[in-house]
């Protein structure tokens, strides 16, 4: 008789499938992994890594998924009673990020570069893109109405510009700018975008 399958094995095997890609991906790229490749990291078959996922696509929008869970949860764990609170959590957010993708950038660039070919790709990227968008933009009416951003402030357009820095930085790591320079970077512009935003 098998034993039964919970929920939480079912979650901790999809995080763990997730995790095996990122891995995969990052190493010899999305293109030349193949799901056996990821099967075997985890000693499971391809049949098992198919029940959680129908493709390599769909796993790759799984790990942009994950990537925005994690985001979401920096945010809603943050508390500001001060305005210059908001400048300290962008930085451990900059950090916290950053060691979720320790040398993952490349996943992400990678499948930039893949879905100009991959119009799955490109249409599940274009919608993550928008969630993230989403959620940035909450994140900052949520400081425009505690008074810690200006209200006349296009939050659209900065929510968008704080996404492409982000990016932006990402894209220099990988052409060999140190995580050093692009933390710098980061919180220079934060800090020169709230001197100017804040309420």
């Amino acid at each position: 008789m098998c034993p039964k399958v919970t929920g939480q094995y079912k979650t901790e095997i999809k995080e763990k499938i997730i995790q095996a890609a990122i891995e995969s991906f990052a190493q010899t790229g999305f293109d030349r992994t193949k799901m056996e490749d990821i099967a075997k990291r985890l000693d499971l078959s391809k049949g098992t890594i198919y029940l959680y996922f129908a493709s390599k696509e769909d796993l790759f929008l799984a790990i942009c998924e994950h990537y925005l869970k994690f985001l979401k949860e920096q945010q809603l764990s943050t508390i500001f009673t001060r305005k210059e609170d908001v400048v300290l959590y962008a930085e451990h957010f900059y950090e916290n990020f950053r060691k979720l993708e320790r040398g993952n950038d490349r996943v992400m660039l990678e499948m930039v570069v893949e879905s100009t070919r991959n119009q799955k790709l490109r249409k599940g990227m274009y919608e993550h893109r928008l969630k993230v968008y989403d959620n940035v933009v909450e994140h900052l009416s949520k400081q425009i109405e505690r008074g810690f951003i200006k209200k006349d402030i296009d939050v659209n357009g900065l929510a968008s510009a704080f996404v492409a820095l982000y990016d932006g930085l990402a894209a220099s790591r990988m052409l060999g700018i140190s995580e050093a320079q692009s933390k710098k970077a980061w919180v220079a512009m934060v800090r020169a975008v709230m001197a100017g935003i804040g309420g």
